[in-house]
């Protein structure tokens, strides 16, 4: 991987959000669609439908490292722990969360547009790489609102799931605004299989508001915190698996432990 310009880290910071192509080389794409395919064919415990029954599919796992030696491979030796850190900062970082979407040729089922943070019980920088696995045009990919990050409001998670729900409240935040729909205001990127875009957990994004007509398009979303960052308990307003997991944190611990692992990029001092 070729690291990130200056001018890259400083539209990260500016407008919570970076567009880094090319990032992740062909095998690892193979080798990471073909990590897919198999937790299709085994669901996790964090498995979810996104799109309803009677629409093409658009699916999801969370924590496949823990059971995948492919996923777990890439992760802890793949450009991507450099690029979290080249970012935030840091000579290292906390692997939070994989996360892999797969969307069925003609899937129309868009992401809501949301926040990260709020869905997370983090206090500290953190920060999501979105990894292309396929070409796929801009509206079908992400889109966010620059300079979001910076507006000083955090908005109310919204539900993911077609059914059941990956919530229990809104923790007493605004909903997002009816805004956030207007184009001109939006960025978006036509991406390449390989293709990174960094996100700050304020940027509000969505994803998939058209569809990839002839073929598959997947991603893994990977999350990345600072080696200072510490648990909080934001309770029911968090995503449910912090509920489920066995990570043993309490509010302010350091969020670094066995699910939460850190990890060293190679080339840094002590890898």
């Amino acid at each position: 991987m070729t690291a990130p310009g200056a001018t890259a880290v400083d539209t990260f910071r500016a407008d919570g959000a970076v567009h880094l192509p090319g990032v992740v080389v062909a095998a690892d794409l193979e080798e990471l669609c073909a990590a897919i395919e198999r937790c299709r064919a085994t669901p996790g415990p964090h498995y979810g439908r996104l799109s309803p029954d009677d629409r093409p599919a658009v699916d999801s796992d969370l924590f496949r490292w823990f059971d995948d030696d492919g996923l777990r491979a890439f992760l802890f030796d793949s450009p991507m722990a450099a690029l979290a850190a080249q970012l935030l900062g840091a000579d290292a970082v906390v692997l939070v969360e994989d996360q892999w979407f797969a969307s069925a040729p003609g899937a129309d089922t868009p992401s809501p547009w949301h926040q990260d943070g709020p869905y997370y019980n983090i206090d500290g920088a953190f920060l999501t790489l979105w990894l292309a696995l396929d070409d796929a045009p801009a509206d079908a990919a992400l889109r966010v609102v620059p300079g979001s990050h910076r507006w000083g409001r955090t908005f109310a998670p919204v539900e993911f799931a077609s059914s059941g729900s990956t919530f229990g409240g809104d923790g007493g935040l605004e909903p997002v605004p009816d805004s956030v729909h207007d184009r001109s205001t939006t960025r978006g990127w036509e991406v390449r299989a390989g293709d990174v875009i960094a996100l700050d957990p304020l940027t509000l994004h969505s994803a998939g508001s058209a569809p990839v007509e002839d073929r598959w398009f997947r991603r893994l979303s990977t999350r990345w915190a600072a080696p200072d960052a510490r648990y909080v308990d934001r309770g029911e307003q968090a995503a449910s698996f912090w509920r489920m997991l066995d990570h043993g944190r309490t509010t302010g611990d350091l969020l670094t432990c066995d699910t939460f692992p850190l990890v060293r990029p190679a080339g840094t001092p002590g890898r």
